[in-house]
């Protein structure tokens, strides 16, 4: 199978609700596509329970993984992070947020300790991976996904999504769920589309609204938007903030959209808002 054809592949397994196959171990997942580094920065952003709970879970599972001889090439960059800030609310968990920001080198500029020797990769299987610059033989962790998404269509692909990404726009999706339905598909679609001034991460639910589990990015050619959302009775601004405000709680959305010359965030008709059942019809054209 040719390199480019397995990456097509890999990349339609997410839209079919399919997990992708453990192909790490192939000569593929070393091998790093001679192309410039586009993306500026990537966000994990989760309640700081789940969030730290992660990271213990990855740091273990890395230990594990190097004291059996795992044949497999990755290690779980989670297990690097700290959370580069922690947003409390009155009466809702805290949001944790972990911002890596990219030289076009692809090298991490804003992080001290392990990550500050970190550059980020793509592989020929789409996987987004940091390598230590400082020893280029140790195993690459596996930070995201690539996904190319439908072809054709590029309202919110292709996009950089992660592990709950591929199971959020299946039928099979819990609408309730902790990690919210608010994805890399909608996060990119308000990314690309230069009239939507901000990017809105609000989840929506029977329980009401929140801030679920979300991988966000932006590129070089992108002009900065601030990420918000509604988490419980508040909103948050969380990363980019407009005319250097800090991240934190917004204590009016309507004074400060109106501050900064915004429009009022507007709950979407559905969520998630680009599901798979939307495109099957344009995959099945395609594979036809």
């Amino acid at each position: 199978m040719k390199p480019r054809f397995l990456c097509w592949l890999l990349a339609l397994l997410p839209l079919f609700g399919l997990a992708a196959p453990i192909l790490d171990t192939t000569p593929a997942a070393r091998t790093w596509l001679q192309r410039p580094w586009e993306i500026r920065y990537v966000l994990f952003v989760e309640p700081a329970r789940r969030m730290q709970s992660e990271i213990m879970v990855a740091r273990q599972m890395n230990l594990e993984r190097g004291a059996s001889g795992s044949a497999s090439v990755y290690l779980s960059a989670a297990a690097l992070f700290e959370p580069t800030a922690t947003l409390p609310d009155a009466g809702t968990e805290a949001v944790a947020v972990v911002a890596l920001a990219f030289d076009p080198e692809g090298r991490i500029i804003n992080q001290k300790g392990v990550l500050k020797t970190m550059s980020a990769r793509r592989n020929l299987l789409d996987t987004l991976v940091l390598i230590d610059e400082n020893a280029p033989d140790a195993r690459p962790y596996d930070l995201a996904d690539w996904a190319q998404g439908i072809p054709g269509d590029v309202t919110f692909s292709p996009a950089v999504c992660g592990a709950d990404d591929t199971r959020r726009y299946t039928a099979a999706w819990d609408l309730n769920s902790p990690a919210g339905s608010f994805g890399c598909r909608e996060w990119t679609a308000q990314l690309y589309n230069r009239k939507q001034p901000y990017i809105d991460m609000t989840s929506y639910a029977s329980r009401g609204s929140f801030i679920g589990e979300v991988l966000g990015w932006s590129r070089f050619e992108d002009p900065p938007k601030p990420v918000i959302g509604k988490h419980g009775k508040v909103w948050l601004c969380l990363h980019e903030c407009p005319r250097g405000e800090k991240p934190g709680v917004i204590p009016d959305i309507r004074a400060w959209t109106t501050r900064h010359g915004y429009p009022m965030p507007v709950r979407p008709s559905k969520q998630p808002l680009y599901p798979n059942a939307d495109y099957m019809d344009d995959l099945n054209e395609f594979t036809e």
